[in-house]
Order: C-alpha cells, then sequence, then structure tokens
C-alpha cells in the first residue's frame, strides 16, 4: 500500500509522462513532396576528352535507384559516388510540434565528350518507391584539343600485336616547356572493361628530353595494361587538363601584394592515338593443366624441414619470376599435381603469395603419406611463351627429403605394465602434501570488515584485478572498434595529422600533401594523386560552399605550381601555412 510520501514522489513523474504523451500527440510530420529529378553540369563548355561533372539532383527520396547512364552516345560516363543530402527540421507552435522532412539524394558523374559539336545530354530517367521522375535534357559544346609549341602529349605502347592475358607496358608522357598547375589526365583506355590495368608503383618519372629538336621537361607516367580477351582494339587519345603559364601579369597575389606573375590560362591537349590487335591463344598445344599464364615464367622451390615423420608438415616456398609486374600473377592450385598428390597431402587452397623483389613467393604446407617417399617432386607451371609462340612448362628441381615411420600407441600397448618411477613419485608427493596440512585446526575464524583493508597491499590485492580487467576492456574495445572502421579513425584523426605534417612542411608543395592526406582520410580517397577536381564534387555535395572551394583551389594552384615550377612558383610558405589551417578547421566542422 502506497504512503502519502511516495505519491509525492510520484507525481512528478507523472506530470513527466503526461507532458511527453500531449507533446507526442501534437507531433506531425509534413509531407515529403513529390519525386522530382534535376541535372546540373560543373560546365557547359568543355573540350573533347576532358571530364567533366554531372549530377543529378533528387528530390522526395533518400534512396533511389542509381540511373542507367548508358543511352549518353555522345559522352563516356563513370559513376563517382552518390549520398544523401536529406534535410529535417522541427518547429513547435503553440505546443504543437511539426517536424519538416526533405527527403534528397545526390548521384555525381564524370562525363567525357567523345566528338567536337554542340551535344545534347538527354533526359535520365531516375526510379524510386515505384516512381519516375526525368531529368531535364543538357546542351553541351565540346571542342577539338589541340597541343601547343610548349606543351605536348604522347601515348606508346610497348607493343602493337600481342596475346590474351600478355602483360602490356601503357606510356603517358608529358612535354612542357613552361610552369603549369592543377595537371588532369585522362587515359581512356584503363577504363575499357576489355583489359586489366594496374598502377606500377614509383612509375612517375620528371627529366628532361629532347623532342622534335626542342628540350622539354617531361613527366612519364607508366602502367600495366593485360587484354582480357581477343579483338581489335583503338586506343582512343589520352588528354591533359591544366592551367599551363601564358605570359605574366600585374595582380594581387595571394597575400594581397601587388606583384608581377606568370599569367596562366587553361590548357586542354591530346595525345596520339594507337591501334591494339590482340591474338587469341592458340588451342593446339595447350597443357590440360594450363592456367592462363602468358609471357616467360621461371619456378623455383624450397622446403623446410626436410627430416620429418610421416603426416608431419612441411613449408613448401615457391618462387615465381619471370613478367616484369608480379602482382597478378597466381599459382594453379597444386592439388591437380598428381605427381605431388601421389604422395601427399595438399590442401585444395592456395595463398595469394607476396611479392619480393624480383620474385612472387607462395608458400604451401604438404605433408608425406609413407615413409618410402624419397622427394618432393618438380611442381610444374604451364604457360604461353609469347616470345616462341608455343607452350612451355616451368618446373622446379626435386627436392630430396627423409621420411621416416610414425609409431602410434594404443591401450594395448601400455594394458599390465607396472606404474613408473615417476608416477610413484607424484602419488607419494600428493599423499605427503595432503597429511601435512590437515585438520580444522589450520582454520582460523577472522572477520572481514574495512580495517582488512586499510593496508595499501590488501587494498591493491583486492581492487587492483577488476581494475585491471576494466583496463584491459577498454583497450580490447577501442582496438576493436579501429579495427572495425580504420576509415573512420583516419578521418577523426585527419586534422590532428594534417597539424603535425603542415607545422614542419618547407614549402607550398608539402603543404598541398599534407591537405591531401586530410582530404583523403575525409573522404576516403587515395591522398597521392587527388587534383582540385577529384575533391570539388564530393565537398559541395557535403555542403561546402563556393567560397571556401576557391580558397581551397588556390591551394592546390600554389602548391601545384610549387611542384612543376622547379621553385620559382614558391610562395609565403608561413602564410599559407596559416591559410590552409584555417580552411582545414572549417571543413573539419563541416565534414563531421
Amino acid at each position: 500500500m502506497s504512503t502519502p510520501s511516495d505519491r509525492t514522489r510520484t507525481l512528478p513523474f507523472l506530470l513527466f509522462a503526461v507532458s511527453m504523451a500531449v507533446a507526442g500527440g501534437g507531433l506531425s510530420r509534413a509531407a515529403d513532396g513529390p519525386l522530382t529529378a534535376r541535372a546540373a553540369t560543373g560546365a557547359d563548355t568543355v573540350f573533347v576528352g576532358e571530364p567533366f561533372l554531372y549530377r543529378i539532383q533528387v528530390s522526395g527520396s533518400e534512396s533511389p535507384k542509381q540511373p542507367d547512364l548508358s543511352q549518353l552516345g555522345d559522352f563516356h560516363a563513370a559513376f563517382k559516388g552518390g549520398g544523401s543530402n536529406s534535410r529535417r527540421s522541427v518547429r513547435i507552435i503553440n505546443g504543437r510540434t511539426t517536424e519538416n522532412v526533405q527527403l534528397g539524394y545526390v548521384f555525381n558523374y564524370e562525363l567525357r565528350a567523345k566528338r567536337p559539336g554542340r551535344l545534347t545530354i538527354p533526359a535520365i530517367p531516375v526510379t524510386a518507391d515505384d516512381k519516375t521522375a526525368l531529368t531535364q535534357p543538357l546542351s553541351i559544346t565540346a571542342r577539338k584539343p589541340s597541343e601547343t609549341g610548349d606543351f605536348k602529349l604522347r601515348l606508346g605502347l610497348s607493343k602493337d600485336r600481342a596475346y590474351a592475358g600478355e602483360q602490356l607496358t601503357l606510356e603517358v608522357v608529358f612535354y612542357f616547356r613552361a610552369n603549369v598547375s592543377e595537371p588532369q589526365l585522362t587515359i581512356p583506355v584503363v577504363d575499357h572493361d576489355a583489359f586489366e590495368v594496374f598502377d606500377l608503383e614509383g612509375s612517375e618519372e620528371q627529366k628532361p628530353e629532347l623532342l622534335d629538336g626542342k628540350q622539354f621537361n617531361t613527366l612519364r607516367i607508366r602502367k600495366v595494361l593485360v587484354p582480357r580477351r581477343p579483338g581489335e582494339f583503338p586506343v582512343e587519345p589520352a588528354t591533359l587538363s591544366f592551367k599551363g603559364e601564358d605570359g605574366t601579369e600585374i595582380a594581387e597575389d595571394f597575400f594581397g601584394r601587388r606583384v608581377r606573375r606568370p599569367r596562366y590560362r587553361r590548357f586542354v591537349i591530346p595525345s596520339n592515338a594507337l591501334d591494339l590487335s590482340v591474338r587469341p591463344l592458340p588451342a593446339e598445344g595447350r597443357p590440360r593443366n594450363f592456367a592462363g599464364h602468358v609471357g616467360q615464367y621461371q619456378l623455383s622451390a624450397q622446403a623446410s624441414p626436410v627430416e620429418v615423420n610421416v603426416g608431419d608438415p612441411i613449408t613448401l616456398n615457391l618462387s615465381v619470376s619471370g613478367p616484369p609486374f608480379l602482382e597478378p600473377v597466381r599459382l594453379p592450385p597444386l592439388d591437380r599435381q598428381k605427381s605431388l598428390t601421389r604422395d601427399f597431402k595438399v590442401p585444395a587452397e592456395i595463398e595469394d603469395g607476396a611479392v619480393d623483389g624480383n620474385f612472387k613467393v607462395f608458400t604451401q604446407t604438404v605433408r608425406a603419406l609413407r615413409d618410402d617417399i624419397e622427394a618432393i617432386p618438380p611442381i610444374e607451371l604451364p604457360y604461353f611463351d609469347t616470345a616462341a609462340e608455343t607452350y612451355k612448362v616451368a618446373r622446379s628441381e626435386p627436392i630430396p627429403i627423409t621420411v621416416r615411420p610414425t609409431k602410434v600407441l594404443t591401450a594395448g600397448d601400455v594394458e599390465g605394465r607396472p606404474l613408473t618411477a615417476a608416477q610413484q613419485e607424484i602419488q607419494t608427493w600428493m599423499q605427503g602434501i595432503a597429511h601435512n596440512y590437515t585438520g580444522p585446526e589450520v582454520l582460523s575464524s577472522r572477520p572481514l570488515g574495512f580495517s582488512a583493508l586499510s593496508s595499501p597491499a590488501r587494498l591493491a590485492l583486492v581492487a587492483g584485478p577488476p581494475l585491471a580487467y576494466a583496463l584491459l576492456l577498454t583497450v580490447v574495445v577501442a582496438n576493436r572498434n579501429r579495427r572495425a572502421n580504420p576509415e573512420l579513425v583516419r578521418a577523426r584523426r585527419a586534422l590532428a595529422r594534417f597539424d603535425r605534417e603542415a607545422a614542419r612542411a618547407p614549402s607550398a608543395e608539402q603543404i598541398l600533401a599534407a591537405f591531401r592526406t586530410y582530404l583523403g582520410a575525409k573522404l576516403t580517397r587515395t591522398p597521392d594523386a587527388l587534383t582540385f577536381h577529384d575533391v570539388a564534387g564530393p565537398l559541395n555535395a557535403k555542403g561546402v560552399d563556393e567560397d571556401r572551394l576557391d580558397r581551397l583551389r588556390q591551394i592546390f594552384v600554389l602548391g601545384e605550381a610549387s611542384r612543376f615550377a622547379g621553385g620559382g612558383g614558391e610562395a609565403d610558405t608561413a602564410r599559407l601555412h596559416e591559410e590552409a589551417s584555417k580552411l582545414a578547421r572549417e571543413l573539419d566542422k563541416i565534414l563531421k
């Protein structure tokens, strides 16, 4: 039965519950609105081959299906991600709460015009929740790019006739005789579904070279191109968009001082086009266990240990060499090699392997099945030799081993045997301990109170284990969270890392490198090759305004001018660091 004091304590909770019920009853939600779609581009005049931003803004849904842009016959289209931009707000008028919801989603694409002229991006259908909306058509003027006397671009392949599966080296060389900034290279062939493309680590190279009898600075980029299927493939020209030096002008610099500085204007230059003929691999002479290796291959093997019992694990290290780029090379499953499975137990799976200099090393564990085995047989790797145009087999050398029989003890082997001395000692020792410490006199009645904790040693003994467990649990949970979402951890630490790297940056180029690392962590992008164009669209979709984007563009301009001008475009590093730090903090508040 409740007392008056109980009812007094309960009354505030009842009043709170009633007020929440009244507020909840007054909560209403504004209509989300019909499904609509609107398109926008980053420019209405572009060069053929130059990438530009195409965005579809959807209203009325935050989970629309990705639109199909296959009908864009005059453009190449690449999806660059999307995300919700829904807005929610709450208003309370005369005690009535209204939630306003504006559902929305943004799709970002990169388009490239295929030909010059006045081109139309047609209306694109967008579907969500069994509803369909159309974007409005847009017109784009595409101009034909052309090289100049100071800027040229060349595209090359190591071979113009190759076999399907053969590694080719694709090389792009930029020749320039004046300072440039904001370079953006587009290579259409790397997006072709007929090829696998790999970046060559450390492939960028800068050095002076002669072209047509004139001295140029060059920037050389290499990639590995692997044809997936046979056919005739025209390799479209690559294009390079950049701001290049074109005379001088008197203007205010980034810090408000009137100076004479180089005048930059926008250039888009094309490379040459190429033709590639890819032949199919011949069916005649193809080994039964051929796994698609094309080129020249060598194979060696090592085993450890080489003296084992039947069933003991033997670690087999297989080293593959030959191709110039080893990262995509895989080893066929060893359980398909009968000469090996006849004498050894071999797992069906094999690891991906690791590149070590000019070798890729694969590790496999095998186990001898009998004690009469004298060697690990040669491991075979069939391949198609493109130089000899015939199939060959790379083989490792056999590895001599010694296999001893394994004795298995059964219950019958030890039945009826007397106890060993060790067993008797343990039995006697246990009896001695038991008889030395028996009886109730060893126990004393002692009450446990707070006095037992008066000693620091006793307090540490009692409180230490729980505190240590709590600390260990905190560390384990924190490590688990970091491993579960490393991108989120990098994003949270991005600003602190920027501060450390920018503080010791000696030049505008290094400050830009620190800012690229910051943006890469925040946008989950690879930072090394980020350009302003790469980050402008995603930042704008996340709410970064044009003023901040202009300030960011200027940081890219100064940083890249420092790199390509050979020191001639160096800015006031201290002032640039101050501006970059200020902008990074403003962006950090928006990108949380």
